[in-house]
């Protein structure tokens, strides 16, 4: 068991297009990272566009529906969301476009991710109502199911039982990610969850998560974890079809059933084995209907153990 507090947050790069020319830039930023709250404190000093102008286009788009906190003290904050947004849309004539990626370094692992996603995952869990999908990349060095260095969170679930089915190590390192990312503290495993009836789609584990904004007692989250994987055979778009129709039905029927919890919001993680099955499931959720979705936070991870999906240590 290792405790992963001292991890690093790095920018590793950023491409910078427009419609003149196209380049790309490299540099390096270092910067302490406690949680995934730290990235709003990474400013966008190259952004001279007003709040105001910012809040025209996306009003005129309607890429900002529901998206903004209502408080005025929180002006600031709506102020770098905005920046960000408009750091991660397609440019239009003229106008030019940055996503920066980042890496989470850890000692056994490191974690993928863009400014975009990270805004989408702020955004899906501060606002109950928002919905939200992103994706992460994870490399695990070595790969072995072992060879993870286990934070305590993980080796709680390690040692409880499990409800059955062959996903208890994909929920484990479900919950290692989540608890690193987030800075979360687990909760309830699957077995100390309370349902009000019996035989119904079950939640993997809870977490306490501190809100952003709220200055109030730690708010719960759900976790559901599936695998979108298909055995010696191509991936399909009806493959993620029932599975995102399944596990988000799922979720919405665990929410109103759990009795000894009150969850502020769920989160479907999906692990993939590969980029092109992340964007077949990306797609697919696209068409759902949004009643489907509701408030869930989907989490997209890419990762390169083979044990993830095969439940074979």
């Amino acid at each position: 068991m290792t405790s992963n507090s001292n991890l690093r947050f790095i920018k590793t790069w950023s491409l910078t297009t427009t419609t003149d020319d196209m380049n790309s830039s490299q540099h390096f930023d270092f910067v302490n990272f406690d949680n995934y709250f730290s990235y709003l404190d990474l400013v966008f000093d190259d952004m001279d566009q007003s709040v105001d102008s910012l809040l025209n286009d996306f009003i005129r788009n309607n890429t900002i529906r529901n998206r903004l906190l209502p408080s005025p003290q929180q002006h600031q904050h709506i102020h770098d969301v905005l920046k960000e947004v408009i750091n991660c849309t397609i440019p239009s004539a003229g106008i030019s476009s940055v996503i920066n990626h980042y890496f989470i370094d850890f000692n056994d692992i490191i974690i993928y991710t863009n400014s975009n996603d990270l805004l989408n995952l702020s955004i899906g869990l501060v606002q109950r109502q928002q919905r939200s999908f992103l994706s992460f990349n994870v490399n695990a060095f070595k790969k072995g199911f072992d060879d993870i260095e286990w934070n305590l969170e993980s080796y709680k679930m390690k040692k409880q039982p499990n409800a059955g089915g062959g996903s208890f190590l994909s929920e484990i390192l479900s919950c290692e990610i989540i608890t690193r990312i987030l800075n979360v503290e687990l909760f309830k495993t699957e077995m100390e969850i309370d349902y009000f009836f019996e035989n119904q789609p079950m939640t993997d584990y809870l977490v306490n998560f501190r809100h952003l904004f709220k200055q109030t007692s730690a708010l719960t989250l759900g976790v559901s974890v599936t695998r979108a994987y298909a055995h010696n055979r191509r991936y399909t778009k009806l493959d993620a079809y029932r599975l995102l129709t399944k596990k988000l039905a799922g979720i919405n029927c665990s929410t109103r059933n759990i009795t000894n919890a009150k969850l502020w919001k769920q989160v479907l993680h999906i692990w993939c084995p590969s980029g092109k099955v992340a964007r077949i499931v990306r797609k697919v959720y696209n068409k759902l209907d949004n009643k489907l979705k509701s408030n869930t936070v989907v989490i997209v991870t890419i990762v390169n153990c083979k044990w993830v999906f095969t439940n074979k240590r």
